[in-house]
């Protein structure tokens, strides 16, 4: 999509009335949000724009309630709100995290938000905005206030947005959390947090509006860990990743948003292994999230960035051996899709799916080596 620009003396344009339901809640947060910043920061407006007394509207206020709608109408999606605004320190520059609601219930979908960067153009006097699906967002948002920040870690200046997924299918995962359990699905195929956007449509979030128990998708060793961030914290994001030698090339499954503390001491060494179906840690929302999620994906050894906050690179197609649509004969497994990516992207969806990731005993080796009769429970 286009980057558009925005006049901000001009009055807001009419929108239809669920869309002007939606905004109303972020207008009186902006407004908190701004009287709280400019109290504790004391910061400088952009020069020609005054600074506003609480409840006057501002330049951004107008972006926001004008150009957003508008951008997730051209999307075909009039669910949007805002989750979070994020400001450089003169406030002429902003990262807007735009949560989608559920058709439903009209609850926030716990997930990875959309990213907008919005950018004050003191020579037009006028605000910019730029989408993560945007094809040159990297290298804006590498110039921007913004750069050095954590969730730079998964836009890639360098990657040649045209180049799209190799087509190598890697198998024999399941899905990462206790068998028997059932999670939703978010987000899959639609993913566009990152950029060039093909580097998430492999990745997964799913949730169930709980802290829940992650497992391990797929044995492996630990290659990279960190859970000191708070809960919540929407700036510094907890992961584990595990390094999987039995692919060629080697693969990295990453988790990512989890809960502070809950990696177990015993895997916070690298080079430990773990089992598949192994406890590995707890979901929460640390990073860029809308809600406790899980955001699951595998990359290959060659796109693997350098894992200073928290590792990612180019998402592979896999599937899951309990999953049992998008079939795959030659992994024997199937891969997790909504029913609304589907519509565009083919193949089947649905929305919840039940986990058959049942962990392997210790002992297994040993019991088949002496005892070969011996049986585990179906998956």
């Amino acid at each position: 999509m286009n980057n558009k620009t925005y006049t901000p003396n001009e009055e807001p344009r009419p929108q239809k009335s669920h869309v002007f339901k939606i905004w109303i809640p972020t207008l009186v947060l902006l407004i908190l949000a701004l009287f709280l910043i400019f109290q504790k920061n004391q910061v400088t407006a952009p020069k020609n724009v005054e600074t506003p007394e609480p409840g006057s509207q501002t330049a951004l206020e107008t972006l926001l309630y004008t150009q957003l709608p508008d951008l997730a109408a051209k999307a075909g999606h009039d669910n949007w709100s805002i989750d979070e605004v994020q400001f450089n320190d003169d406030c002429t520059q902003a990262l807007v995290w735009v949560a989608e609601t559920d058709e439903n219930s009209s609850e926030m979908i716990a997930r990875e938000p959309e990213i907008v960067l919005a950018i004050w153009d003191q020579a037009t006097q006028l605000w910019q905005l730029h989408l993560v699906s945007d094809e040159n967002f990297s290298q804006i948002f590498m110039q921007s206030a913004f750069k050095d920040s954590e969730i730079a870690s998964r836009f890639f200046p360098e990657a040649d947005p045209k180049a799209g997924p190799t087509g190598k299918i890697y198998g024999g995962y399941y899905l990462p959390w206790p068998g028997g359990l059932e999670k939703r699905l978010t987000w899959s195929v639609a993913h566009s947090s990152c950029n060039p956007q093909y580097y998430c449509n492999y990745a997964f979030d799913f949730a169930d509006g709980t802290m829940f128990d992650v497992v391990a998708a797929k044995g492996g060793y630990v290659y990279h860990w960190r859970d000191t961030c708070a809960n919540g914290n929407s700036t510094c994001t907890n992961s584990i990743t595990l390094e999987d030698r039995t692919t060629s090339p080697w693969t990295y499954q990453i988790y990512l948003h989890l809960a502070q503390g809950s990696i177990p001491a015993s895997l916070k060494t690298k080079g430990v292994n773990v089992r598949q179906g192994q406890f590995i840690a707890k979901a929460d929302d640390t990073g860029p999230s809308t809600g406790h999620h899980l955001h699951f994906m595998v990359v290959e050894q060659q796109t693997l960035n350098a894992c200073t906050y928290y590792c990612f690179g180019r998402s592979e197609d896999i599937t899951f051996r309990d999953v049992k649509i998008n079939w795959d004969a030659g992994t024997r497994g199937g891969r997790p899709r909504l029913e609304a990516e589907a519509s565009w992207y083919g193949g089947q969806g649905q929305r919840y799916y039940v986990s058959g990731n049942f962990a392997v005993p210790m002992d297994l080796p040993y019991k088949l080596l002496m005892f070969p009769i011996y049986k585990i429970a179906p998956k």
